[in-house]
Parts: structure tokens; C-alpha cells; sequence
């Protein structure tokens, strides 16, 4: 072809030479000449070839031009020749990163079509138009740039030809894609993938419509966790005959996301062969062989990755080095070579611990850090890798200036808004850390400030609930941490403030303050319904859909918009927004103790009088927390365990006792020392706990020592899973109840189920005996449909049935009614309910249960009954006995009335239950009671 190509610039260089200048053949010959240059550049990439097709076509161009008014033009022969000279000025301007020639481009092509009268023609300018600003973006990555782009786009949509629709569609999709990338509106991504499912992909363009359907789709799977619109897209590159490597490459990178999500180490070899492919199409001198070589190389990298063989990484390492010898500073990836390699000799470091693979490292990063665009999203993992490399080097040399480099590297990373926010909340979170190091702990507590303030992304309500995990779990722990760096910048109020936006998002979602409420009822009904109204849809069940990450995209704007027309009303300027230290301590009426485990330090926050202080504590640790809760997790499941004998189950009870001890020793005692909790007789203070991070697991309601003192006889506990939720469940009216319902369900045998529970309906009837207007779900009486009607208008409930955990998805989390098999009653359908209600016993096991990266957010089936809107909710922490549960719901029944007094009540049960067997904490230390 290389052959072919030159006999064509040969060609139309002798007929110019032939013609007149000036003569309309000759610029037919010109404009063919061009061309044919522009076509063997792309073959050859002499940028000579370039330099002469531009000056060939400005000739004949400016020809046409003298014409009269300009109108050859406007004909097709002028618009191909603008559309061939704009194509030639774009290439210049990548190769020479110079923007002025799009500027050049613009004002020839303004130019043109002010001048034609054929819409057809114009509309094709237009097209050119929009490349141009594409290109523009390239080089000042504004979105701004990019609405000029889809503005051209849609005017030209009207008078395009069907020869050129999808070369025009694949622009415009372009650029809402990557307008999606950089502002997160999804409508825009969803725009471009209908623009190009609409257009056929068997013409000239079929490469680019394919590709870009492809790139929508993994567009929309960014971020995510589920694997079918990466699958997809394999699907449809695989199914795609390519005519250049772009979509080769797309496949094999695809592939490589595909290994990420589901580990299928498998798929490493089918990315290998599409990459491999893509190099023996093209000779050394073209920018795909160069392409391949880095593509290649991540193959690499991911089986090191996988494997820990360095063998693999030092081959990645040699293909990259050749690309980048390939390569030309300026060229569209030459900044991705330099970051790739740079963070391949950093894992040789890593793995070899020679110095000169981390000093080649971080000179490679700066250059590709210096060479990529301001604005482009790469600038996050550059910088992020920066940082990384400088504390690597600091750690060898104790250099603290490479910290000093390495905080800052990091926090400018974060605050680049292209970026994923995962990973700008990763730099953040080392900016953070590394600033602790430095001492610098009030610009540390500024750093992770920035990381929490992006956390409602992870949580938006335009998000799937699986990715809502997802992002939340990966930043487990990164408020406390937070909040601990604040404590030690002298800023507890700073740390609670911290503690209260960084926890319970997704609880806070659901969470309104009975005084908001009314307040807005009262200023204006008709957004208060829409308040409601999209509250509900926000709850509503994901369906069974081909696009479940696009479910709801729209949803997070819409309700911003809405939030913010609420906060134009008067007195209501502050609705929902996160409350200051001050506003949450003056919504405190009691004691709430806050305590923190973290890395950096272990303290307990007393929030009383309107006051917040510290208590260190010394003897509590994070890795010690996380030790004994592994014990007691042991300890309870071996307790209730059929097949575990009796040695073992008493040796279990041995454990969970001496887990007790130390709750006391380093936690609950010291606690409520300083706060002196006196223990008189009838006369206990109320404390509210709200424990953080692993510490939410444990029963500090329960903690005493060998020596007689416990926390039952000194204090009435109760938990909130966020101080701001239990303020917003406190300072609202209380109504008067006349007519008040109750709704009490007992599983005595469940179907499918674990073994039968013969206690249940004495324990059903003991409570219905004691709530108003109770109607009794008995076995099969008490199915799904049945249990959510009588639950939608009572105002307190008990159940005595199994629950079931689930660690994968939490809104999966059940309790066992008699059709649970095909109809489970799971935290989401309960969490949806909108009540008034004043309390919920869950007489089940684990209701309080949470995945360990997600304990912050409440997401068990107690937090789904706060949600509803119930005030009081008693769960468990654990698997509890049926025989055991009867005599403390008696005891319950007994102490407690259908006003309230459930924390009192429940206190006074378990302690008698305590008092009958004190060596068996499993049986009493279970239940907990949350709320106002």
C-alpha cells in the first residue's frame, strides 16, 4: 500500500503541473493532491507529507476564494477541499501540539460557510466545525469547548446527508462522552449511546460507531462493580470486524477491566492475543505498533499483579521502554507510556527493593505529570503515583522534604475534579496521612475534610445500591481516622462534625427532622408532596433490567434541584444540610459517647451539656479491637453451635467473658468514670452510645470486670448509629395515640428455615397481650404481603421469628416470615415504609448484624426499622436462644407500657437475666436497644 500511495501523490503532482495555476482543473488537481499526501501520512507519518498537503491545499483554497463572492466555495468540490485541509490542520496540530492551527481551520471554515447557499454543504462545514472544537478540547479541556461541539453538532443534524450522519453522530457522541467523564452528568452518556446505536455500522465510520458504543457502555460500568456492560462491550467488539487496531486495542483493555472485576485470569491471555494482533498489522514507524507495546506491557503488569512473578513485569517494563524510544513528546500517548513505565519500575521496586528502579521511577512520573493536559483525569493517578514514589524514597532515606513534595503531589491530585473520585479521595486520604507524619495535624484534618466531602458521590441516589456499596465500603474507616486527626489538631467539635458527614450517608438519605418536616409542610405543601414523593421513588427496588447501573441517573440532580427550591424558603435555608458541632450538641438531650478506634489514635467524644471533650484511651487499640471482635464472633457462633460439645461451647462463653473484661478496661470503664455514672439503685443516668467502625459490633452495654463492676448496674445504655439520626428521631412532637395498632408476628416452624421455635407464640402473645390493638401473624398467617399492610399503620411491632444477614448485599437482609422462600421481607421493603411509629422488638438473630465495611451506614434489619420511622427498635447482635428469648420479652412485656420506657425496660430484663446466668454473657449480652 505504501507503493500504492505514492503513485498517487505522484500522479496528482503531474496533472497540477499540467494545468494553469489558478485553473479550476488545476485545483481539482490540488485539492486531490492534498488529499492523496494526507492519505500516505497516514500510512507513513512523514510529517513532511504534512507540511506540503497543507501548503498544496491553502493554494487551491485561497483560489477558490478569489472567486466571485466566494463561491466555488460553497460547492461540494470547495467543501471537500476545506474538509481535507481541516483534516490535514488537525493532524499538524496533534503531531505539532500547536492549537493555533485550529484556529487557522475555524476561520477558513466560518468563513465557507457564511459564503454557501446549499444547507447540504453547510451542514457538512459544520461538521468539520465541530472536529475542530474536539480538537480544542484536546488542548484546553473545557467543557465549555465541548457544548460549542454538540451546539455545531445538532445544527448540522438537520442538514446532514446520510453519507456523512454517522461520522457526524460519532462526534457528537463523543463529545457528550467525554463530557460525561468530566462534569458526571449521566444524561450525557446516555445521549451519546443512543446517537450511536441509531446510525449504521457498515459504512467507512464503523470502526469509530462501534468503538464509541463500546466506550458508552464502559463509560457507564466505571465506577461500578457488576460486569455487564463490560461484557457487553467485549461482546460487541468481538462481534466486530475491525478495519484499523482501535478496536482491538478497546477489546483487549476491556478484557483487562473484566480481569479486574471478576479475577478470570484466563481473559489475560485472550487480552494478549487482541493487543498482539493489533502489532503485526502495523510497521515500527506506525503510533498503533507503539500502542501495542504499552497495551502488551499492562498485560504484564496484571499478571505480576496476580501472580507476584517479577518475570512478567520486567517483560512489561521492556516492551514499554520501547514504545517510549518509539514515541515523540507531544504525541497523544506519549505521557501514558511515561506514566506506565514509571509505575512499573515502581513495582520492580516494591518487589526487589533496588534503589534505581524507584529513582528512574519518579523522574518518569514527573515527566508524564508535566506532559499531560491540566485538566485531564490521568492527572489524579500521576500525581497520586508521585506521592507514593516520594514517601517510598522518604522511607529510604529519611529525607523529609520528600514528604513535604509528597503531601502536596497528593492533595493537588485530589483536588483535580476530572478525576474518579474513588481515586481523588485516595490522594486525599495519603495527603492526609502523610501530613500526620509531618506533625501538620490541622492540615492533615483539612486534607481528609476534603476526602469526606466527597463522599455523598459514592453514595448518590444515581448510583445502583451494589455500587453505593461498593464505593462506601472501600472508604471504610476514613472518618474516624478523620476525626481522629482532628482530635489531634484540638479540634473535637471539627471531629464530630467530621464523624456526623462521613457516616450513615445513605442513612441520612432517608432521615428527616420532625421539625424540618413541619416546618416545610407549613411554608409550602406542594414541595413538601414532591419531597415525599421522590423520597419514595428514591427507595423504590431496582428492577431486572439490561442497564441496572443507568436505573435512577437522573435521580441526584433532580433531587439537588429540589432541595435547593426547598432552601429558598424562609427559615428553611438549612434543610438537610449536614449540621455543625453546634447545632448537633444543642439537639443532645443526654449523654452520648462517641468512641473511635483508628490508626492514629483510640479516643471516646462525651457529648453532654452542649459540650463536646475528649477522652483518650490509652489502652484501647485498633488491631486489639479487631482481634477481640474476631473472638467474640467465634465465641457466639461456637455457642449456638449443634455440633460443637459441651467443652467447647462453655469455653466459649470463657471468651466472650474475658472480651467483656476488656471492653471494660479499656473502653466502658474509663468512660463511665468520667462521666460518673453513680449506679444508685432505680436511679440510673440514660447513655446513648454510638460506636465507631468495629467498634459498632460489640456489646459495650454489657462490658464488667472480675471484680463485680458492669456497665448494666451503672448506666441505662442505648445506640444510635449516628448522633445527627438519633437528634432527628428526638426533638419532633410527640402525638397522642388513641387508636394506636400493633403488628405481632411469630414463626413457630419456618418453611425451608432453620429448626423450629416453640417459644415463639408464647413470646407472640405475651407481647400482643401487652401492645394496643395487636394483630397476631401466626406461621402461616404471617406472610410478606400481610406483615407490610398491618405494619403500614401501627405503631409498634414484635416479631419472634429467624433473620438472615446478608454480607453481599445488606438490603437483602431478612426476616424469615412464613413465604420468605418467594416472597423475603428484607431490610429494603421495610426500610421503604414512611411511619410514625414507637417501637419495633426484633426478637430474631443478628438483627444488628452488618457487613464489616459497611457498619457506619446501619444497614441490618434494626437500622431498616429506624428508617421506617419507628423511634425504639430492640435487636440483637447475635444468634439468640428461643427459651431465653421468651423469659426476657416477659420480663419486657412486664417493666415496659405502650408510652415508651423500652430502653428502661429492656435494661431491667437483661440484667435479670444476667443475674440467672452470669457465666453465660451469650444468652443476656445480646440485646440492644436503638433510639430516642
Amino acid at each position: 500500500m505504501g507503493r500504492y500511495a505514492r503513485d498517487v501523490v505522484d500522479h496528482w503532482r503531474r496533472a497540477a503541473a499540467r494545468q494553469p495555476h489558478g485553473d479550476r482543473r488545476w485545483t481539482q488537481a490540488q485539492v486531490e493532491l492534498g488529499a492523496a499526501l494526507l492519505d500516505r501520512y497516514a500510512e507513513d507519518h512523514a510529517r513532511e507529507d504534512l507540511i506540503e498537503a497543507t501548503v498544496v491545499l491553502e493554494a487551491a483554497i485561497r483560489t477558490m476564494a478569489d472567486s466571485f463572492l466566494a463561491e466555488e466555495l460553497g460547492t461540494a468540490h470547495g467543501v471537500r477541499a476545506l474538509a481535507t485541509y481541516t483534516d490535514v490542520l488537525l493532524a499538524r496540530a496533534q503531531v505539532e501540539s500547536d492549537p493555533q492551527l485550529l484556529d487557522i481551520a475555524e476561520q477558513y471554515l466560518q468563513f465557507a460557510e457564511d459564503s454557501s447557499a446549499d444547507l447540504g454543504n453547510s451542514a457538512v462545514l459544520m461538521l468539520k466545525t465541530a472536529q475542530v472544537y474536539r480538537a480544542r478540547h484536546t488542548f484546553d479541556g473545557s467543557v465549555d469547548t465541548l457544548y460549542r461541539v454538540t451546539f455545531q453538532a445538532e445544527m448540522a443534524e438537520r442538514w446532514i446527508s446520510e453519507e456523512h450522519r454517522p461520522t457526524l453522530r460519532g462526534i457528537h457522541a463523543e463529545a457528550l462522552l467525554r463530557a460525561y467523564q468530566l462534569t458526571g452528568v449521566e444524561d450525557y452518556v446516555d445521549e451519546a449511546l443512543e446517537l450511536v446505536s441509531s446510525v449504521d455500522t457498515t459504512g467507512p465510520s464503523q470502526d469509530q460507531i462501534v468503538m464509541l458504543r463500546a466506550r458508552c457502555l464502559l463509560a457507564r460500568a466505571a465506577g461500578t462493580t457488576h460486569t455487564a456492560d463490560a461484557e457487553r462491550a467485549v461482546a460487541l467488539l468481538r462481534a466486530h470486524t475491525p478495519q484499523g487496531n482501535a478496536p482491538r486495542f478497546l477489546a483487549g483493555q476491556t478484557l483487562l477491566t473484566l480481569v479486574d472485576r471478576t479475577g478470570r485470569v484466563e481473559l489475560l491471555g485472550q487480552a494478549w492475543e487482541e493487543f498482539l494482533a493489533a502489532l503485526n498489522t502495523v510497521s515500527e514507524r506506525h503510533p498503533d505498533h507503539r500502542a501495542a507495546l504499552a497495551s502488551l506491557s499492562g498485560v504484564g503488569m496484571k499478571t505480576h499483579q496476580l501472580t507476584g512473578d517479577i518475570s512478567p513485569l520486567e517483560t512489561a517494563i521492556g516492551l514499554l521502554r520501547r514504545a517510549l524510544a518509539l514515541s515523540v513528546r507531544g504525541e497523544a500517548n506519549h505521557a501514558l507510556y511515561l506514566d506506565q513505565l514509571g509505575y512499573s519500575l515502581r513495582l520492580l521496586y516494591d518487589a526487589t527493593g533496588e534503589p534505581a528502579y524507584l529513582e528512574e521511577a519518579l523522574v518518569l512520573l514527573r515527566k508524564a505529570l508535566d506532559a499531560l493536559p491540566a485538566r485531564d483525569p490521568q492527572r489524579v493517578e500521576t500525581g497520586l503515583s508521585i506521592a507514593q514514589a516520594l514517601r517510598a524514597t522518604y522511607l529510604r532515606t529519611g529525607e523529609t522534604a520528600l514528604l513535604t513534595e509528597a503531601a502536596e503531589r497528593a492533595r493537588v491530585a485530589g483536588r483535580i475534579d476530572s478525576g474518579a473520585v474513588p481515586v481523588r479521595i485516595q490522594a486525599f486520604d495519603k495527603a492526609a496521612y502523610t501530613l500526620t507524619a509531618l506533625g501538620r495535624w490541622e492540615e492533615a484534618t483539612e486534607a481528609f475534610d476534603e476526602a469526606i466531602t466527597l463522599l455523598p458521590r459514592l453514595a448518590s441516589r444515581g448510583r445502583t445500591r451494589h455500587d453505593q456499596y461498593a464505593g462506601l465500603g472501600s472508604t471504610a474507616g476514613l472518618a474516624a481516622t478523620a476525626a481522629s486527626c482532628a482530635i489531634g489538631a484540638g479540634q473535637p467539635e471539627r471531629a464530630l462534625e467530621l464523624l456526623e458527614r462521613g457516616r450513615g450517608l445513605l442513612l441520612h438519605q432517608r432521615l428527616t427532622a420532625d421539625g424540618e418536616w413541619a416546618a416545610l409542610q407549613r411554608a409550602d405543601g406542594r414541595l413538601a408532596a414532591d419531597f415525599q414523593r421522590m423520597r419514595r421513588d428514591f427507595e423504590a427496588p431496582v428492577p431486572e433490567a439490561s442497564r441496572p447501573t443507568t436505573f435512577g441517573r437522573d435521580r441526584e440532580t433532580e433531587w439537588n434541584v429540589l432541595l435547593a427550591t426547598i432552601r429558598e424558603l424562609p427559615g428553611l435555608g438549612d434543610f438537610l444540610r449536614p449540621p455543625s458541632a453546634g447545632q448537633v450538641l444543642d439537639q443532645v438531650d443526654g449523654t452520648v459517647i462517641v468512641p473511635i478506634a483508628s490508626e492514629l489514635r483510640c479516643d471516646a467524644l462525651i457529648l453532654r451539656q452542649h459540650r463536646v471533650t475528649v477522652l483518650p484511651l490509652p489502652d484501647l487499640s485498633l488491631p486489639d479491637a479487631v482481634t477481640r471482635l474476631r473472638l467474640l464472633q467465634e465465641a457466639t457462633t461456637t455457642a449456638y453451635d449443634p455440633a460443637a460439645d459441651a467443652r467447647s461451647r462453655l469455653r466459649a462463653q470463657s471468651v466472650l467473658t474475658g472480651v467483656l473484661e476488656w471492653l471494660w478496661s479499656a473502653l466502658v470503664g474509663p468512660v463511665l468514670d468520667r462521666i460518673d455514672g453513680t449506679g444508685a439503685t432505680g436511679d440510673l443516668p440514660r447513655v446513648w452510645w454510638c460506636p465507631v467502625g468495629p467498634l459498632a459490633f460489640f456489646p459495650l452495654h454489657a462490658a464488667q470486670d472480675g471484680a463485680g463492676r458492669s456497665a448494666l448496674d451503672r448506666v441505662v445504655s442505648s445506640y444510635t448509629p449516628t448522633v445527627t439520626a438519633l437528634a432527628r428521631k428526638r426533638t419532633g412532637p410527640r402525638t397522642s395515640r388513641p387508636d394506636a395498632r400493633s403488628c405481632v408476628v411469630a414463626m413457630r416452624a419456618t418453611p425451608g428455615g432453620p429448626g423450629a421455635l416453640p417459644s415463639a407464640e408464647r413470646e407472640a402473645v405475651s407481647a400482643a397481650r401487652a401492645l394496643p390493638g395487636a394483630w397476631l401473624g401466626l406461621d402461616a398467617s404471617a406472610t410478606r404481603e400481610q406483615v407490610l399492610e398491618r405494619l403500614a399503620d401501627s405503631a409498634y411491632a414484635h416479631f419472634a421469628c429467624h433473620a438472615v444477614a446478608d454480607p453481599h448485599d445488606p438490603a437483602q437482609g431478612r426476616l424469615l416470615v412464613h413465604d420468605h422462600q418467594d416472597s423475603p421481607l428484607t431490610v429494603a421493603d421495610v426500610s421503604r415504609l414512611d411511619l410514625d411509629a414507637e417501637f419495633a422488638f426484633l426478637s430474631a438473630c443478628a438483627t444488628a448484624q452488618a457487613p464489616p465495611t459497611l457498619v457506619d451506614e446501619a444497614l441490618h434489619i434494626t437500622g431498616a426499622f429506624q428508617l421506617a420511622g419507628f423511634r425504639h427498635v430492640i435487636g440483637t447482635l447475635w444468634e439468640v436462644d428461643d427459651a431465653v428469648s421468651l423469659a426476657l420479652t416477659t420480663a419486657f412485656y412486664e417493666h415496659a407500657d405502650a408510652t415508651g420506657a423500652a430502653a428502661y425496660a429492656l435494661h431491667a430484663a437483661v440484667r435479670g437475666l444476667r443475674d440467672r446466668y452470669p457465666l453465660a454473657p451469650t444468652l443476656w449480652a445480646a440485646h440492644i436497644h436503638t433510639g430516642g
